[in-house]
């Protein structure tokens, strides 16, 4: 086969004759010479191909792509789609990744590749299916903005939604130290939506997630020995308190919500994990380790001391490793008004590091003074401390600045004038409280919300 780069302009009415495919056992080893000569981060390993596609024109192939199966975690991906990690988890092996894709031409084809990314597109999910027995909903692909704008991607409807930290290891890279921009494109209508929502299922989606714990085994077992102090109010104790808070928090912070959220992520569980955690084998049958039902997580939501749960695991969570430089504070209400947290978390993934919580809806500000007054002083010294508008507290703003040694910056919203005429004030003088930096003017940000330090 011609693996010639083309090295005259094509008409554009020769587009419409360009034929998709994908590659025959046959033509592996051609195509794959194709790629590391002219791909500038060569042939994937075999590992890292699960589909190869070639575009022909005629008998002349022009682009060739590669596929593989979507990274483990993004960022930008999991907030587009609106995932949470176990969700994601379940539903990983419906989205693959477009990890090589090269035009076999030394001149500019106007339109050549967009019009074979759209070709490959509306092929890959049977001939994905065909290979991995179900058709996927979503395809990522990464493009190095030092090199390329993605124009061809843009053209051919996929979004860019986001870049890459720079710092993570994604399966293609050569050298992971330079940010990529992240491009999706759903594979059916509504895609989104389908690998969103946690209660419809989707055809291929991992039913029986294990391993859904978002600590390793030996961390969610200290986490529940943390909780060994906490009074356990019920007479009937079938299923361990200890276990059962550590399920909580892990739950939480796995994007639980709900009761049935917390039922099924511990239903869900291996038996080993479920055991990490200290839950019980079943008195009848030691390959069993039954998982508590639903009225059971009622019961002891309900009536359990908040500020004890709170209490034991931001103690623990001060054990643990050094606090990273940003963080932010966040409130949820648990379904149902049963109760309400804040919690103190890594902004860069959602990890809880310290919380503070009360029976019942609402308290959030209170919480959160309660929640910064526990820290031991100093423990914020130098760290920036992120929240929204609900935490423009003047109070809570000082404990984090002057206690703790926290930079704060908190947002502001239309609704807030006179604070936020008064962060403006302040931010435009010569120069601007608390600053240790040489006299100078500063700017306030303003937007629909702005932001004020």
């Amino acid at each position: 086969m011609n693996l010639e780069l083309l090295r005259e302009e094509l008409p554009a009415h020769a587009l419409r004759a360009i034929t998709l495919r994908a590659w025959q056992e046959s033509e592996q080893e051609g195509f794959r010479a194709a790629l590391a000569a002219h791909h500038y981060l060569g042939a994937p390993s075999r590992r890292q191909c699960v589909l190869g596609q070639v575009a022909l024109l005629g008998e002349r192939p022009v682009a060739l792509l590669t596929w593989t199966h979507g990274v483990r975690a993004l960022a930008a991906r999991e907030a587009w789609v609106g995932w949470d990690a176990r969700t994601r988890q379940r539903r990983l092996g419906l989205v693959v990744q477009n990890n090589r894709f090269v035009v076999l031409s030394a001149v500019r084809q106007t339109n050549l590749a967009s019009r074979v990314l759209g070709l490959a597109v509306q092929a890959l999910p049977e001939q994905w299916a065909q290979r991995r027995g179900v058709p996927p909903l979503l395809a990522e692909t990464f493009v190095d903005p030092v090199r390329y704008a993605g124009t061809c991607y843009k053209a051919a409807s996929w979004q860019e939604v986001g870049a890459t930290s720079g710092r993570g290891h994604l399966d293609y890279y050569q050298d992971d130290r330079q940010p990529k921009a992240l491009w999706l494109r759903e594979l059916t209508a509504g895609a989104a939506r389908q690998l969103r929502d946690p209660h419809t299922p989707c055809a291929g989606e991992q039913r029986r997630a294990g391993a859904a714990l978002p600590v390793p085994t030996r961390t969610a077992e200290s986490l529940a020995r943390a909780f060994w102090t906490v009074p356990d109010p019920r007479r009937r104790r079938e299923f361990p308190l200890p276990a059962l808070l550590a399920a909580a928090v892990l739950g939480l912070a796995s994007g639980a919500r709900t009761i049935s959220d917390l039922f099924r992520l511990v239903q869900d569980l291996t038996l080993a994990q479920r055991r990490a955690l200290g839950f019980r084998f079943h008195q009848d049958d030691r390959r069993r380790v039954p998982p508590p039902g639903e009225g059971c997580w009622r019961d002891v939501l309900r009536r359990i001391d908040p500020a004890a749960v709170a209490a034991a695991f931001n103690q623990w969570r001060q054990q643990q490793t050094r606090l990273p430089a940003i963080l932010a504070v966040d409130g949820k209400t648990l379904h149902g008004n049963l109760a309400t947290l804040v919690s103190l978390v890594d902004a860069t993934d959602g990890v809880p590091l310290a919380q503070a919580a009360r029976a019942g809806a609402g308290h959030e500000k209170a919480l959160a003074r309660d929640l910064v007054a526990a820290l031991p002083p100093g423990t914020l010294d130098g760290r920036m401390v992120i929240g929204d508008a609900l935490y423009a507290d003047k109070t809570l703003v000082h404990e984090l600045v002057q206690t703790h040694g926290a930079v704060v910056v908190v947002q502001l919203k239309d609704n807030q004038p006179h604070a936020q005429a008064r962060s403006e004030a302040l931010l435009a003088q010569t120069n601007p409280p608390f600053s240790t930096a040489p006299s100078r003017p500063a700017t306030a940000v303003s937007k629909g919300g702005g932001c004020a330090p």
